[in-house]
């Protein structure tokens, strides 16, 4: 008795963790403007003014109460490379497009590079990263071109040796990166912390609703996802809610870290590529944590190109852009955190 085998028409993703990060920044990203992003900040108040009687004495010295940020773009690449023989092969009989496959896989093996340094420190060529961005001069003296020694607002809040967290870690460090009505919007943290304070929240595992108007429910690029709202097709993840802030997991996050970012200030810009312009990327042949990739800012892919001495073919995707943040001082962070 002969069988024939009946292979899935979808590949399983057994590498990637995950990378909430990067779907929450580049799907959301700006546009770049310029050779640098630049932007006016405001260090101090003037001082041409005060209470008088009469005619007054008034101080009419110029003020200097602005300085200039600037930021370059970063670039990084994701290669495809196939031989002829391959692909002549799988079209004889093709269970997947192995083309359009290994571009998908790709694509995904890039995003997962850029989430990893959106968690770095911007060294190496990378574009900046939460650990020189939510910073106070301990990672990196300097950000933006500006020395932060002599600009309170280019210091994030940061908490050192923090150790066994409580829901009063959480509200200080929310607390501690507010101004006014700006706070950070979402909270980002590790699996085993993010377990930690669910436990906090939620003592009651048959509860709906937890302390301090915390809730369980789903966030994704856009935002949260309400009670019977759809996904819509795109990716959600579970957040948990304290003070009205979403909390969420990312399997990339540091260890012991827990990321306080307020993404109105905080971003992506993607520069589109003066030839390939930018695509959207996403595909459903890969089944796993990032078959639902949403529409990205400042990639773009190169086409395929033969090799002038080879039999096959070989592409890029291309990427352009600069994490950034117009004002590190609404973000926080505590490091060396526990559960």
């Amino acid at each position: 008795q002969v069988t024939q085998d009946d292979i899935a028409r979808k590949v399983a993703d057994g590498i990637l963790d995950g990378n909430l990060i990067t779907s929450l920044f580049i799907s959301n990203g700006r546009t770049w403007r310029g050779e640098k992003m630049k932007k006016n900040l405001k260090y101090q108040k003037s001082t041409a003014m005060g209470w008088y009687t009469g005619m007054g004495d008034f101080n009419v010295t110029q003020q200097k109460t602005r300085v200039q940020m600037e930021s370059t773009p970063a670039s990084v690449y994701g290669g495809v490379t196939l031989p002829y023989l391959e692909l002549s092969v799988n079209k004889s009989l093709p269970v997947v497009n192995q083309e359009a496959l290994e571009m998908q896989s790709a694509a995904d093996d890039l995003l997962d590079n850029i989430g990893d340094a959106f968690y770095g420190d911007g060294t190496s060529n990378q574009c900046d990263g939460l650990k020189n961005i939510v910073d106070d001069g301990s990672v990196a003296l300097t950000y933006r071109g500006l020395t932060r020694s002599s600009y309170d607002a280019l210091d994030a809040d940061v908490s050192t040796s923090v150790g066994s967290i409580t829901l009063d870690t959480i509200g200080a460090s929310l607390d501690a990166a507010t101004f006014g009505s700006e706070e950070p919007d979402i909270v980002i943290t590790t699996k085993t912390l993010w377990r930690a304070l669910e436990d906090l929240l939620f003592p009651s595992v048959t509860a709906t609703y937890g302390v301090a108007g915390s809730k369980r429910g789903k966030i994704n690029r856009l935002g949260d996802i309400g009670a019977g709202q759809a996904l819509t097709g795109l990716a959600g993840y579970t957040a948990i809610w304290y003070r009205g802030v979403p909390i969420v997991k990312d399997a990339k996050c540091t260890a012991g870290y827990i990321y306080y970012i307020n993404r109105k200030f905080t971003f992506w810009s993607g520069l589109p590529h003066i030839k390939h312009g930018m695509i959207n990327m996403g595909g459903d042949m890969i089944e796993g944590v990032d078959n639902m990739v949403p529409k990205n800012h400042g990639i773009a892919w190169t086409g395929f190109k033969e090799p002038i001495s080879q039999d096959g073919e070989t592409g890029q995707f291309i990427a352009y852009g600069q994490l950034m943040s117009d004002l590190p001082r609404l973000n926080s962070v505590d490091q060396d955190c526990t559960a």
